[in-house]
């Protein structure tokens, strides 16, 4: 998936006119002089969902960059026109085979440090399906607090360590 970025958008996407960066309300921004189109890089929403199991908490091996071979919950990009929930249990079902009831949103951050997301963590618990890596995970497994592996983002390592301290109970 290919995201437009302020960086690398030239040309305006409705009229083909070269963007130029101008102020608007503080904030540089890439815009067409011809058509007035303007890119606001409004940050993308995305999910990620702790799903617990009779096993454990489950995270998701990553099968390609960013972090590849890195652990983390499964999740992704919220497609057009879909709830959050319905996203973050689609991304489940993809990445694990595990079918989930959404119980929470517990949840709504950004990392910062120019990666221009939003995150919406839920919480979630399997009512069905068998867990097997899917869609864009390597390897899917539900671990427990003495037998994580490295969680390759800082905000669900965070999300993740809560989760433990809380007993399972966010």
């Amino acid at each position: 998936m290919s995201l437009i970025s302020v960086n690398t958008l030239v040309h305006c996407p409705l009229c083909a006119s070269t963007l130029k960066v101008v102020d608007l309300g503080g904030k540089d921004r890439l815009a067409c002089g011809i058509c007035e189109f303007v890119h606001w890089n409004n940050p993308k929403p995305v999910t990620a969902t702790l799903v617990t199991t009779d096993n454990g908490l489950v995270l998701v091996q990553r099968k390609f960059e960013p972090f590849i071979g890195g652990w983390c919950l499964p999740g992704g990009f919220i497609e057009d026109s879909e709830h959050p929930a319905e996203s973050a249990a689609r991304e489940v079902l993809e990445e694990t085979g595990l079918e989930v009831e959404i119980t929470k949103l517990i949840s709504a951050t950004a990392p910062g440090r120019g990666i221009n997301v939003v995150i919406l963590f839920y919480l979630a618990r399997q009512t069905g399906g068998e867990l097997i890596a899917g869609d864009d995970a390597s390897a899917a497994g539900a671990f427990h607090q003495d037998n994580l592996p490295d969680i390759c983002f800082d905000l669900h390592r965070q999300m993740v360590a809560q989760y433990f301290q809380a007993d399972g109970k966010l």
